[in-house]
Formats: structure tokens, sequence, C-alpha cells
């Protein structure tokens, strides 16, 4: 991620405003909680974003903090990248931080595309099931258009990206400084890879939003990578096969939802197409489960044969369950002092 300035020097910036919680965050910064993956995040501005013009300044002007980036949304005026933190809970915090300092909200804005960065470069399937377990168990429903997901790299000679939900870097600055729980349980002072991320542009994006896909990003590069939480990575993987296959959309996990760089001619439309069929198809479940639940309290029996609570509930319950099994085995190995 590019980005010319120090997070202490934002921290300082914020810290004139939000003095209490930027001190926290400065403190702890590099903290990272129960082995899951370090946040990046990049706001990329749809309006001209002139509520930012303060902090800009402060960091250094526009010059000397957004033109070293050239990758952003394509309807975006800049992209303001910020320097990566050690879990979803200090990036949330962080950005917290940002909206009282400018005084406007980032979370759930429309003016605003937040893209979440994750080290570790995932796997094609891996990538498929991030994007479709980041929408189904988002706490909003999204349509999409292809401009939604149009980038300044779309069709770079040397970065194409393609129009896609899931992003790989453009091998740019890379911060290795983050605790990595090995397979033993072990914490390493350092993040395994060299460089290589896996970005998800979260359109208009929500507190749990970035919470699921910190969680789902540490499950599947744990399970890539050998990291300690490699085996509940692949369980996660098997559970949410197994429920596109009861729903019939296990074809998705075929289409091409990160460019690869031997991508093909149509791979965009191949995507969008697969994106749309979720779309349709979530919506489709969200509408049948209110209309089916009243009922389901009365006298009628055809209850579909799919879960009458439909996929959206189902993949909340699996990330919810897969939260809370994380949680406890570290605090069994805290306890304990040592992996289990």
């Amino acid at each position: 991620m590019t980005y010319a300035y120090r997070l202490e020097d934002l921290l300082s910036l914020l810290e004139t405003k939000t003095p209490g919680p930027a001190a926290k965050l400065g403190a702890n910064f590099r903290r990272v909680e129960d082995g899951l993956l370090s946040v990046g995040l990049k706001i990329h501005c749809l309006d001209d974003g002139n509520k930012f013009d303060q902090l800009i300044e402060g960091l250094g002007g526009s010059s000397r903090i957004l033109e070293v980036n050239h990758f952003k949304d394509a309807r975006a005026s800049f992209c303001l990248v910020l320097p990566p933190v050690g879990s979803a809970a200090l990036a949330i915090q962080l950005i917290e931080c940002i909206e009282q300092f400018i005084g406007s909200p980032i979370f759930g804005s429309r003016h605003i595309q937040l893209q979440l960065c994750s080290p570790g470069r995932l796997s094609p399937r891996a990538s498929a099931l991030l994007a479709i377990a980041f929408y189904l168990g988002s706490d909003t429903l999204r349509r999409y258009t292809q401009a939604d997901l149009q980038t300044t790299f779309q069709s770079s000679f040397h970065h194409p990206r393609g129009i896609r939900l899931v992003l790989y870097d453009a091998q740019g600055d890379f911060d290795k400084d983050f605790s990595w729980w090995n397979c033993c349980g072990v914490p390493e002072p350092q993040l395994p890879f060299t460089n290589g991320r896996t970005d998800l542009l979260i359109g208009s994006g929500s507190r749990l939003d970035v919470e699921n896909i910190n969680l789902v990003a540490t499950l599947l590069v744990h399970s890539e990578y050998d990291g300690y939480w490699t085996g509940l990575g692949q369980e996660f993987s098997a559970e949410m096969e197994a429920l596109l296959e009861r729903h019939l959309l296990a074809g998705l996990l075929a289409a091409p939802w990160v460019r690869e760089s031997w991508a093909q001619i149509g791979d965009d439309d191949r995507f969008f197409a697969a994106l749309q069929e979720l779309v349709a198809y979530a919506y489709g479940e969200f509408t049948r489960v209110k209309e089916c639940r009243p009922l389901l309290f009365g006298t009628w029996r055809d209850v579909p044969a799919r879960s009458p609570n439909g996929i959206l509930e189902e993949v909340q319950r699996i990330l919810s369950k897969y939260r809370k099994l994380i949680e406890r085995q570290s605090k069994l190995i805290d306890q304990a002092g040592e992996p289990v």
C-alpha cells in the first residue's frame, strides 16, 4: 500500500479532536488479536472530498499524500490510503476517529467506497469464498453495476485488475511487522509474506463488514499458508462449499472472482454474471423469508426444503460459529500459556 506518512503522524493529527481514542490507538496499533490478520484500509471518496481537506493538509498536502497513490475507484476524486493496524477492532476505531475529525460519516456513506486489505494472496477459489462470504454475511444487501467496480487499474498495462470485487495488490509497499501465529500457535514477529495482499472492495461498508472480512480472510490465508488456524480454515471452506451446494450455487466458485495474470477475454463478464446471480439469489431468499416467516407459526405445513431462515442467516450463523471457535481457542491458549 502506497502512503507517504506514518500512522503516528495521522494519530497525532487526530488527537487534536479525539485525544482519548487516538492516543489509545497509538499505544496499541500493532496489537494482533486471537491470531487474526492485520488490516489495511483505503478510502475512495466519490464526491468532491472537501470534508477531508483539513486532514489531508495536516498530513502534508494532496501532492504528497494523494498523488503518490495511482490506484482508485474510477469515479473517485481521490483515494486515501491508511497505514495498516493489527486488528479489525483497531481499524474500526481508526475510521471512527477520522469520522469525528472530518465531522462526517464514513461507515454507511454512499459517498465513500471502502477497500479492505489483507496480507497474503489467496488462491482464486479462496478469493471466491472470501467475496461470497462477505456479500452473504453483510448487514447490508447490495446491488452492483459494473461501474461500481471499475478502477484506474482496470486495464492498466502493468497491473491490470479488471472489474472485480476481489483484487490482488500491485506489488507495492508491504508492512510485515505484525504478529503471525504459526502452525504451532507460537506468535512470530513478522508476517510470512514477502509481499502480496488480497483486497476487497466493500462499497458503502459497515463495522460488521470489516470484522467479517478480517475473520474470513484469516481463516482462508491460514489454511493456505500453514498458519495456526489452518484446521478451522479448512472446515470453514468445506462448510461454505456445502452450503453453496445445497442452494445450487456451487458453480459460482468456478467464476473468475479475482483477475489473474493469465486472464482470458470475457473474464470480466463471466465474473459479473456470477456476481449478479449471487445478488439475485440473495434478494430472492430475503423476499421468501419475509413471506414465509409469519406462516411458520400458523397452520402452514409446506415448509421449503431449504432452511426457512434463508442463505443470509445461514452464512451469518457460520461466521458467528467460527468467530466463537477462534475466541474460545485463543482463551485456552492464554490460560495454558502455550498452544493446545
